[in-house]
């Protein structure tokens, strides 16, 4: 093995005590790049855009079901399925577009909050993630 000076086992020890002591500073102190985080699930059941694109799907929804039962009487069963089909198609289809537009306004307001906070980078909450400033509330009340 070439290269500097070799550490023996106390050296190395302490050196990664010092290494995880100066990382703890740094991450505590706000140095190194703060993290932001934002929990999707939060935003889906509390902002204003998500709720109010979900009354959009809940309404088109209804209105099928009630386009469906008007009809049931009237066609035959295999036009009736037929029916089904191509509302579950649009409804689908509608359901993908207003999480696409959700999306895209999300990641534009987390990327202003960022900015605002001088946050050097906005990730989405997940079960396992650990560290980083919640700025959900802050997307949720600029996501109107």
């Amino acid at each position: 093995m070439t290269g500097g000076p070799r550490l023996n086992g106390g050296e190395s020890m302490r050196l990664s005590g010092m290494l995880v002591a100066l990382a703890a500073v740094l991450l505590t102190s706000g140095c190194g790049g703060a993290v932001g985080v934002v929990d999707s699930q939060r935003v889906l059941n509390e902002s204003v855009k998500a709720l109010r694109y979900q009354r959009q799907l809940d309404d088109r929804e209804k209105q099928m079901a009630a386009e469906l039962a008007a009809l049931a009487p009237q066609v035959s069963r295999a036009e009736l399925a037929a029916r089904r089909a191509r509302l579950l198609t649009e409804l689908t289809q509608m359901r993908r577009d207003l999480e696409i537009e959700l999306n895209q306004d999300l990641y534009k307001v987390a990327g202003r909050v960022a900015q605002q906070d001088g946050l050097r980078i906005v990730l989405v909450k997940t079960p396992t993630l650990r560290g980083g400033r919640d700025v959900t509330q802050q997307v949720i009340d600029q996501l109107k």
